[in-house]
């Protein structure tokens, strides 16, 4: 943390703030989710030279992660996907994860992919099944997780359950300390969409937002923090003021005329893990 010294590295993303180990051991969220006592810490140390960033609309970013911003008078912003917020568009990864932690996977829906996973790896399921929705078009994968969600009794609104509510996002919208910014409709791979598609994604869920809130929304997060030429164009063109990725290697030489649009952000989960990191090994030199 001592070492942050250019402004671009500052930013930090992270998404729910609970304990990593209360979600299920095949998810996405063990490995995104911050304990809050690690969150109030980085703050305790860090809070006057980093900016933080939350995606996806988790509900505990306003009970859990406001109370700890309050007390170090540090401003965040929350990306939000609005499919979340009306549990109308569960995320690909929960999706996969649902059937990952399922003991059959030879249904019609998922068996042309995982038939070759053996039947002990469900991390290794997650993996495939995420990586094949993800690289879907938006009519695609729609279609496929419908498929997924029928043949395993999913609920849309079970899955997006631990969402804020239009209400929370009021309130939290609200706050002097938060920015609500944009994370799309329906959380996709923004490269694999079709133009169309990425048009609705980008303008129809901010206009939704802006419906929602009462006031402009003019920055977004890529979801899975990916994006090429043609999603970096469109974004611009779509009139938001900048977009965050969260990829560092080569990102400002891709695009030059857009090194002033896109800010990378560093993984908030992968921070703290090092700042502990650094004081067990700390504490085992003064032992």
């Amino acid at each position: 943390m001592a070492r942050i010294r250019s402004r671009y590295r500052r930013v930090f993303y992270g998404h729910g703030v609970a304990d990593p180990l209360s979600a299920p051991e095949v998810s996405s969220d063990r490995v995104t989710y911050v304990h809050p006592a690690d969150l109030d810490e980085f703050l305790r140390r860090h809070s006057h030279q980093a900016k933080i960033t939350f995606d996806d609309g988790y509900a505990d970013n306003l009970t859990v992660a406001l109370p700890i911003l309050e007390r170090y008078r540090t401003p965040a912003t929350v990306f939000v996907t609005t499919g979340f917020i009306d549990r109308s568009r569960p995320l690909l990864s929960r999706v996969a994860a649902a059937v990952a932690r399922h003991d059959d996977w030879s249904r019609p829906s998922v068996e042309p992919w995982l038939r070759s996973v053996p039947k002990d790896e469900p991390k290794a399921a997650f993996a495939e099944l995420r990586g094949v929705l993800k690289k879907m078009t938006n009519h695609e994968r729609f279609e496929h997780q419908q498929a997924i969600m029928a043949d395993y009794g999913l609920d849309p609104a079970e899955l997006t359950s631990d969402y804020l509510t239009l209400d929370q996002l009021r309130e939290l919208d609200a706050h002097p300390l938060i920015t609500i910014g944009a994370h799309t409709i329906s959380h996709p791979d923004l490269r694999h969409v079709t133009d169309s598609e990425l048009l609705h994604e980008l303008v129809t869920g901010r206009e939704q937002l802006e419906d929602w809130l009462g006031h402009g929304v003019t920055t977004l997060a890529y979801p899975f923090g990916d994006a090429d030429e043609r999603v970096r164009r469109a974004t611009a063109n779509a009139g938001y003021k900048r977009a965050y990725v969260t990829t560092n290697h080569g990102w400002r030489s891709e695009i030059p005329f857009l090194r002033r649009f896109d800010w990378p952000r560093r993984d908030l989960a992968w921070e703290v893990f090092r700042m502990r990191e650094r004081d067990r090994k700390r504490a085992q030199r003064q032992a």
